[in-house]
């Protein structure tokens, strides 16, 4: 810290209380947009020994790489940028994390008060950008003498403490006044020396903490274990970092469960552990019409199938929610009982009721059906998805894109195999873009190899983020990117909209685009195609074998990915 901290002026000065307070807080992780405005931030955070900064040009790239990292990092990630519109482009990302449950620290940089209001240049009102999407807002005044740097730290570290306790995005703005750079503009001795005295403190101003456990209430318990049907629901539970806990405990609770792909755990368990397959199968549905269940317990957030939510707003179940948010996630509007708790600990407590009932159907002969069909046909969305899953390391990290794709991954269900690779998503607002910055983010925290399977239409969005590919083949990252490229948005082609015709292409926006030239532009990103079955298995197995950036673009056929879905719908259990 020879050059920390800088006391050139006292917008530098502010800047180095604030960074200072933030590492205190284990704020360690700096993902910076270039700026003026910002610059004695970026200043403090280059010089402070404890903060790592991750640039990038783009901003919505970038707020997508600290969202990625916040899913994995112990720590909270922090995103700056300069004055006006840059802190607009983080708006999808932190949308993002605010509906999946995860923490962000936004520190923007903003120009005086005074500015603000004369409509001086890059000024607009940044407090109203993001605050519909953050647990809580703190405007800072621009750095004045009247506010001593204790207090000042207080401010900071009770701002953080909310994100950490709500797992949610926390806005701090900062009006800064010139000078910016290191030009020396003389502050009081008296603040200067009780300034400096402050860095020298051991830990954090503020430490929040939170404690949520539950202990199952009596009258919950004898009613679960009088139930004839009960249904165990896991939801999404992005930013849990205790898996492997949930996973024990499921183990151990002998109900029918049903686990979304988003739960991050369906994977690890196969029928055989009371698995069911989820309701985008009208088979399933069928059964659950025919043998509604007593009681559903639906442990996180929201799901992937909208069947799940048609069911409940059909049938009159009794609808238990546990969630560790006060967020509704209930758009079947069929809750009957909710519950605000660690969700680990309602788990152990179904535990202690040695609950035992078996599925209403053994699905085995139904999923081995649909394998042999998916196997049959050409390479297609289910072929990709299924072999994925069955081919995968355990070691691997899977961060699955949105619309057809994530539905084809969550369709998946094995009789017998486990697997207990990692699974990302982003499906708190299941936007298609900045797949490839979360990629990246994810990689920041480890080493460990991950796979990205994402739409062309998805990867269009993001093609700023070859920049961070390209940084992280240069890092000696494991990452491969499959892109499934059917030249269309295909989802729409399997809703009721597309016999609509004439308009369609609005919906589908049509292209011809393949991707080879614009991969190859950057160096260290190694680039394959296939078009069948059998080469996309062989570069599949090639890709996770090897080192470094892999690129490859899957060439499907949208007429034969829409007769397979409609095929799979015909099996008989």
């Amino acid at each position: 810290m020879d050059k920390f901290p800088l006391t050139e002026n006292l917008s530098r000065l502010w800047a180095s209380i604030i960074v200072d307070e933030l590492a205190k807080n284990s704020i360690t992780q700096f993902y910076t947009a270039p700026g003026m405005r910002n610059a004695p931030v970026l200043a403090a955070a280059h010089y402070h020994e404890l903060v790592d900064t991750f640039s990038y040009f783009d901003e919505r790239a970038l707020s997508y790489r600290a969202l990625g990292r916040s899913k994995v990092s112990d720590s909270i990630p922090l995103l700056t940028c300069t004055s006006g519109t840059a802190m607009a482009n983080f708006a999808p990302a932190i949308i993002e994390a605010n509906k999946s449950g995860l923490p962000l620290i936004i520190l923007t940089a903003d120009r005086p008060s005074e500015l603000v209001k004369t409509d001086s240049n890059q000024t607009i009102d940044q407090l109203s950008v993001i605050a519909d999407h953050t647990c809580y807002n703190l405007s800072l005044e621009a750095p004045n003498e009247a506010l001593s740097a204790t207090r000042l730290r207080t401010l900071i570290s009770t701002a953080i403490g909310r994100a950490k306790i709500n797992k949610r995005p926390v806005h701090i703005n900062l009006p800064l006044r010139e000078p910016l750079d290191s030009t020396s503009k003389s502050i009081s001795k008296d603040y200067l020396e009780k300034a400096l005295e402050s860095f020298n403190a051991n830990g954090a101003k503020v430490i929040s903490s939170a404690y949520q456990t539950y202990q199952m209430e009596f009258e919950l318990g004898q009613k679960l274990v009088e139930a004839k049907n009960i249904l165990l629901v896991i939801g999404k539970l992005d930013g849990k970092k205790d898996l492997e806990h949930y996973q024990d405990a499921l183990m151990k609770i002998k109900v029918p469960k049903y686990l979304d792909l988003t739960s991050g755990l369906k994977y690890q368990f196969c029928l055989e552990d009371y698995l069911t397959p989820n309701f985008d199968h009208p088979e399933v549905l069928d059964v659950y019409e025919q043998n509604p269940p007593d009681i559903i317990i639906h442990i996180g957030g929201r799901l992937v199938s909208k069947h799940y939510y048609n069911y409940l707003e059909r049938n009159n179940c009794e609808l238990i929610h546990v969630t560790n948010v006060d967020f509704d996630h209930d758009p079947g509007f069929s809750n009957t009982h909710k519950i605000i708790c660690d969700p680990l600990s309602f788990l152990n407590g179904l535990v202690k009721l040695e609950l035992n009932q078996a599925p209403p159907v053994m699905w085995h002969d139904f999923v081995e059906k649909k394998r042999a069909i998916i196997e049959e046909e050409e390479l297609t969305q289910p072929f990709i998805s299924k072999n994925i899953i069955e081919n995968i390391d355990d070691n691997y990290d899977l961060l699955v894109g949105n619309s057809t794709i994530v539905r084809s991954f969550d369709n998946f269900v094995s009789s017998s195999y486990r697997s207990n690779v990692n699974v990302f998503s982003n499906r708190g607002v299941s936007g298609i873009e900045g797949f490839v910055a979360t990629l990246v983010g994810l990689s920041d925290e480890n080493n460990k190899p991950k796979l990205l399977v994402l739409g062309d239409i998805s990867f269009k969005h993001d093609l700023n983020s070859l920049y961070m590919l390209e940084e992280a083949a240069n890092a000696g990252k494991n990452l491969t990117v499959i892109i499934i490229n059917n030249f269309q948005g295909d989802i729409f082609n399997l809703l009721p909209i597309s016999k609509e015709k004439e308009f369609l292409p609005l919906l589908t926006t049509p292209h011809k685009d393949r991707f080879d030239r614009i991969i190859k532009a950057f160096d260290g990103l190694t680039y394959q195609c296939c078009e069948t079955k059998n080469d996309f298995n062989k570069l599949v197995a090639g890709a996770l074998s090897s080192k470094g950036v892999n690129i490859i673009e899957a060439i499907t056929n949208n007429e034969s990915n829409l007769a397979l879905f409609k095929k799979l719908k015909t099996v008989k259990r």
